[in-house]
């Protein structure tokens, strides 16, 4: 079991570096996520204040269905990101269907990928 989940992991970790997984560009994808003006932030804050390490974050949190952050219901990944982006960066939402979501949704399987997935 653990040298398929050690080959899913390897295999996500290549689609998302070529950029072929959800249609994003995970390099970039990388860089908004550490970047605290993303969405027009003006906390200082960026992704990975909360998310260092993985913390919250697990191979899991790709495949929900639905989310609670912060207590709050919310019904799509992209919408969990906007919440984060509104709350804790303090910016604007962005598109759910923009270039830069794609991106920070594409980065994530590397992001959990190369933190174990433990989502500590």
């Amino acid at each position: 079991m653990k040298m398929i989940s050690t080959l899913l992991a390897a295999f996500t970790v290549f689609l998302a570096a070529t950029g072929d997984c959800l249609g994003g560009d995970a390099g970039h994808g990388k860089l908004l996520f550490e970047s605290p003006a993303l969405g027009g932030g003006t906390s200082g804050k960026t992704c990975l204040t909360c998310h260092e390490h993985g913390r919250d974050l697990s191979p899991e949190t790709l495949k929900r269905k639905t989310y609670l952050v912060m207590g709050n219901p919310v019904t799509t990944l992209a919408g969990v990101i906007n919440f984060c982006i509104e709350v804790t960066l303090r910016g604007e939402a962005i598109p759910e269907n923009s270039t830069e979501m794609n991106d920070l949704i594409a980065y994530l399987p590397v992001f959990i990928a190369n933190t174990g997935g433990k989502g500590q």
